[in-house]
C-alpha cells in the first residue's frame, strides 16, 4: 500500500471477530485501531485532524447503537473517511437501509473470507486516495479561479482608469478646440472689425460725430459685459481708461471730442480697443473679499440697493425681498443676476430652483421668499441602561461594639430566578450634522454608548439589548458595567493548602481566614481575616477582622476593621473602623476612617478622605492625595500597555500567516508546473502509442524499441511528477493546518483586544460618574509634615492641627483663576 500505513478504525463488540480482523488487516499493511464502544471510536475519529483515517469498519449489531447510525455519524465527522459495514449474510434489508442512511462505500457479510476483507479494504483505500486527490485539485482550481478573478478585476480596473484618461483627453481636446475657435474668431474680429462696416449696417452716415458716439457706445457695452463676467468670477470690476489705448494716445487727448481724427485712423482706434479689452480681461483681477456674514456690504453689487437678504439665527434659512423699486434706466434682474448676488453674499447651499426664482421675478419680485434652505442639525440621544435589580446593595452587615462586623445581619439581599429580566439597554441614536446656507457645517456632539456586558450566569437576548438570568442567585453589576449572577461558594474553614487557590465566579464565603501565599478571585468575598494573600474581586470585600501584608483589588466597596502593610486598589469606598498602617491605597471612591488612625501610609482618594487621626510624632509622614483618581490613571496605563502587547502579538501572527500564504502561493505554482509536465507526458504517450500499430506492420524493431523507450521515459516522468505532487500536497496540508491555527490565534488576539478596548471605555465611563472631591476631614489631630495634594496644588503642614478640614478651592481674582489649599476648623 505504500511506504506509510493507512489508518482504519475497527468497531466490533465480539472479541474473536475483532482480533481476527485486526490480524488480517495488519498483515495487509493497515494500521488498525480497535474499539468495542461506539463513543470511543467516534471520539478518536473526531480528534484525528492532522492524519486522517482512511476507513471506518463497523459491525451492524452493537450494544448501544446500530452500525448504520454509527456510520451516519462518521459521515458527518469525517466525510472523506470511507465507511464499511459488516452485516449478517441473511440480512439484505440492513444493507439497503445502510446505503440510504449512511451512504456506505463497502459492505461485507459475516462470516467473511480473509481475502474478501482485504480486497474490500483495498478498494476503499483507493477511493480514499482519489477523494483526497480530488479535494486537493479542487483546492488548486479554486485558488486559480480566485487568482484569475483578481487578474480580471485588476484588468477591469485598469480598463476603467484608461477609459477615464481617454475621456479626460477627449474633454481636454474639445476644450482646446473650443479655445482655438474662439481665438480664431477674436482674431478675425481684430483684423476685420471697423466702425465703417458697423455704421453701414446700421444705416448711419459716416462722420466724425457718429464715429465718436458709436465708439463710446461700444466701449461701454464691452465694459459692462466684462464687469458682469468679473462678478460671476467673484473678481473685482475691470479698471479701464480710454487714455490707455495706444491709438488714442497718438491721436491726442481731444481727438474724439473735436472729431479731427480721420476715418481710417479711427478704425485703427477701434481695433486697438478690442485688443486692449481682451488683454485686460485676461489679466488677473483682485478677488472680491470674502465674508462669513450674510448681507455683507464689504463689496457693492449692482443689485444691493434693490434687494435685501436676511437669514435666521442658525443660518439654516435665507430670505430675499425687494426693498426698492427699479429705476427707469435699470432693467429687471435675471435669474443669473440674482444667483450672482447670492454668491457674493456667500449663500451657496440649498438655493431654490431656477424656475422658482424666475417665477418670483415674473411676479415683479413681490413679497419675501425663502431663497435658500440649509439643513438643521439633528441631535443624537445617549444610550442608557435600565437595571431591574438593586445595583447599589452595599449593606455589609451589623457593626459590633468592638468594631467587627456581623455579616449574618445584612437585611434583604437581592435575589433573582432563572429567566428573570436583569437589564435592558436603549441604544444611542446618532445625530446628523447640519449645514448652513453658506455651506458651513453645524456640528453635533457625539453620543455616549454605555458598556453593556453579560457576565457569568446571564445571557443576551433580543439582539443583545436585554440581559436575562440563566440561573438562580444574587444579581450583581460591577464597576465596569458587567452584569452577572452570583451563586455562593462556602468554605467551612480557612483558605489554605487543603482548599488551594480559589477562582469562583460568584459569592465566596470563608468561615475562617485566607492564609499567606493563597489567591482568591471571585465577585463578592466575605472572610474573617486576610493575611499575606492576593484578592481580586469584581464586587465587595467584607473582612470582619483585618487585612495584613496582602494585595487587594476590588471593584466594589471594601470593609475591614484594620489594614496593615498592604496594597489596596478599589473602585468604590474603603471603610475602616480602626487603623491604616504603612499601606499604599488607590481609590476611585473615598477613604472613610472617621474614628481610626492613619499612620505612615500613602493614600489617593478621588472622593476625599475622612480620618480620626493622621500621623504620629515618631512615624514617617503620610502622603495623601484628594480629588485625584490615581487609581483609574494607573489602570489606564496598564490597559494601554496590554492593548499594545495584544496588537503586537496580532501583528506578529499576521506576518507569520502572510509568510505561510506566500509559501502556499509558491506551492501552487509548483503544482501547476508538475501538473503541466504530467499532462504533457500523457499527451505524448498517447501520440506515441498511436504510432505503434504502424511500426508493428512495418516490422521496424529499432523504431519500436525507440518508441517503447520513449513511452517508458515519459511514464517515468509522469510518475515523478505525480510523486512530487503528492509531496507538495502533503506540505500544503501541513501549511493549511498551521494556517488554521494562526487564524484561530489571530481571532483570539483580536477578541482580547476588543475586550480590552471595551474595558478601557468602561473605565472612561466610570471616571465620569462622580465629580472629584478634594476634601480631607480630620476629626481629631493631623501631624506636621503631612503632605496633602489636590488636583491643582499641594500643602505640607508646618504644624500640628486639630479638628480641621483641608480643601482645595478655586479663587477668581482679576478674571484669573487661582487654586489654593484652605484649612478651616470643623
Amino acid at each position: 500500500m505504500g511506504k506509510f500505513k493507512p489508518k482504519l478504525i475497527l468497531l466490533e463488540a465480539d472479541d474473536a471477530v475483532r482480533d481476527h480482523a485486526k490480524a488480517v488487516l495488519t498483515k495487509a499493511g493497515w494500521d488498525v485501531f480497535c474499539h468495542q464502544a461506539s463513543r470511543d471510536a467516534l471520539d478518536m475519529l473526531e480528534q484525528s485532524k492532522e492524519y486522517l483515517f482512511a476507513l471506518f469498519i463497523s459491525n451492524f449489531k452493537l450494544p448501544k447503537m446500530e452500525g448504520d447510525d454509527i456510520l451516519e455519524k462518521v459521515k458527518s465527522i469525517s466525510p472523506v473517511t470511507r465507511r464499511m459495514l459488516i452485516v449478517p449474510f441473511d440480512r439484505a434489508d440492513i444493507l439497503i437501509n445502510a446505503v440510504n442512511k449512511a451512504e456506505i462505500h463497502a459492505c461485507i457479510t459475516f462470516p467473511f473470507k480473509d481475502e474478501d476483507l482485504v480486497a474490500q479494504a483495498g478498494n476503499c483505500f483507493k477511493q480514499f486516495k482519489t477523494v483526497l486527490k480530488r479535494q486537493r485539485l479542487k483546492r488548486v482550481t479554486t485558488h486559480q479561479n480566485k487568482q484569475m478573478l483578481k487578474i480580471a478585476q485588476k484588468l477591469k480596473k485598469k480598463d476603467e482608469i484608461n477609459k477615464e484618461l481617454i475621456d479626460l483627453k477627449k474633454a481636454k481636446k474639445l476644450t482646446l478646440t473650443a479655445r482655438l475657435g474662439k481665438t480664431t474668431h477674436l482674431h478675425k474680429l481684430d483684423q476685420q472689425a471697423g466702425l465703417s462696416s458697423v455704421l453701414e449696417k446700421k444705416g448711419i452716415p459716416a462722420s466724425p460725430e457718429t464715429f465718436k458716439n458709436e465708439f463710446l457706445l461700444i466701449f461701454h457695452i464691452f465694459k459692462d459685459l466684462f464687469d458682469k463676467i468679473a462678478l460671476r468670477r467673484q473678481s473685482g470690476p475691470l479698471s479701464m481708461d480710454l487714455k490707455d489705448i495706444p491709438a488714442l494716445e497718438k491721436a491726442g487727448d481731444d481727438s474724439l471730442e473735436n472729431g479731427s481724427a480721420s476715418l481710417d485712423f479711427e478704425e485703427k482706434i477701434l481695433n486697438d480697443l478690442f485688443v486692449y479689452l481682451m488683454t485686460r480681461a485676461g489679466e488677473p483681477q483682485e478677488p472680491l473679499p470674502e465674508s462669513d456674514d450674510i448681507g455683507t456690504e464689504s463689496v457693492d453689487h449692482p443689485l444691493d440697493p434693490y434687494f435685501g437678504i436676511t437669514a435666521t439665527e442658525a443660518r439654516t434659512k435665507a430670505y430675499i425681498e425687494k426693498i426698492k423699486d427699479f429705476d427707469d434706466f435699470v432693467s429687471p434682474p435675471t435669474t443669473a443676476d440674482l444667483l450672482d448676488l447670492l454668491r457674493q453674499k456667500q449663500i451657496s447651499y440649498g438655493i431654490i430652483e431656477d424656475a422658482d426664482i424666475e417665477a418670483w421675478i415674473s411676479a415683479s419680485c413681490s413679497g419675501k421668499i425663502l431663497i435658500a434652505q440649509g439643513e438643521k442639525p439633528v441631535y443624537g440621544q445617549d444610550g442608557k441602561i435600565e437595571y431591574y435589580f438593586k445595583t447599589d446593595f452595599t449593606n455589609p452587615g451589623k457593626i459590633n461594639e468592638d468594631g467587627s462586623i456581623d455579616f449574618r445581619e445584612r437585611g434583604n439581599i437581592p435575589y433573582v430566578m432563572k429567566g428573570d429580566l436583569l437589564a435592558r439597554k436603549t441604544p444611542p441614536k446618532e445625530g446628523r450634522v447640519g449645514v448652513t446656507v453658506t455651506g458651513h457645517p453645524l456640528p453635533v456632539d457625539e453620543v455616549a454608548d454605555p458598556v453593556f456586558i453579560a457576565g457569568s450566569g446571564t445571557e443576551f437576548a433580543e439582539d443583545s439589548l436585554v440581559i436575562r438570568a440563566v440561573l438562580d442567585g444574587q444579581p450583581h453589576r460591577d464597576a465596569l458595567g458587567t452584569v452577572s449572577i452570583n451563586p455562593d461558594l462556602i468554605v467551612p474553614g480557612d483558605v489554605d493548602f487543603e482548599t488551594g487557590n480559589i477562582d469562583f465566579r460568584g459569592n465566596i464565603i470563608v468561615k475562617g481566614m485566607i492564609k499567606e501565599g493563597f489567591t482568591v478571585k471571585g465577585i463578592n468575598l466575605t472572610a474573617k481575616e486576610v493575611e499575606g494573600a492576593v484578592i481580586e474581586l469584581s464586587g465587595d470585600l467584607n473582612i470582619s477582622a483585618g487585612i495584613t501584608n496582602s494585595k487587594i483589588s476590588a471593584q466594589g466597596h471594601i470593609y475591614a476593621k484594620y489594614i496593615n502593610h498592604s496594597t489596596i486598589k478599589g473602585f468604590q469606598n474603603l471603610i475602616i473602623q480602626k487603623e491604616i498602617i504603612d499601606s499604599d491605597i488607590l481609590l476611585s471612591g473615598s477613604c472613610k476612617n472617621p474614628t481610626g488612625h492613619i499612620i505612615s501610609s500613602r493614600i489617593s482618594a478621588k472622593l476625599g478622605i475622612e480620618a480620626g487621626k493622621i500621623g504620629t510624632p515618631s512615624s514617617s509622614p503620610c502622603k495623601l492625595k484628594i480629588g485625584v483618581d490615581s487609581h483609574i490613571e494607573t489602570l489606564k496605563k496598564e490597559m494601554d500597555a496590554s492593548i499594545a502587547d495584544s496588537i503586537k502579538t496580532s501583528d506578529l501572527l499576521k506576518n507569520e500567516l502572510k509568510k505561510l500564504e506566500d509559501q502556499d502561493q509558491a506551492l501552487y505554482r509548483e503544482i501547476s508546473e508538475k501538473a503541466h509536465i504530467q499532462d504533457r507526458a500523457q499527451v505524448e504517450i498517447k501520440e506515441l502509442k498511436k504510432t505503434l500499430p504502424d511500426l508493428q506492420k512495418l516490422n521496424d524493431a529499432k523504431k519500436l524499441q525507440e518508441a517503447a523507450s520513449a513511452i517508458q521515459k515519459l511514464a517515468d516522468l509522469a510518475k515523478a511528477a505525480e510523486k512530487a505532487l503528492n509531496v507538495i500536497f502533503d506540505t500544503q496540508d501541513k501549511l493549511a493546518g498551521r494556517t488554521e491555527q494562526l487564524k484561530a490565534a489571530i481571532n483570539r488576539a483580536e477578541e482580547k483586544n476588543k475586550t480590552l478596548v471595551l474595558e478601557k471605555q468602561a473605565l472612561a465611563d466610570f471616571s465620569k460618574k462622580d465629580e472629584p472631591s478634594p476634601v480631607l476631614t480630620v476629626a481629631k489631630t493631623i501631624m506636621a509634615d503631612t503632605f496633602v495634594k489636590g488636583p491643582q496644588t499641594f500643602l505640607a503642614l508646618k504644624e500640628d492641627k486639630a479638628r480641621c478640614r483641608i480643601q482645595e478651592i478655586s479663587v477668581n481674582e482679576d478674571h484669573m483663576n487661582y487654586h489654593e489649599m484652605m484649612i478651616s476648623d470643623l
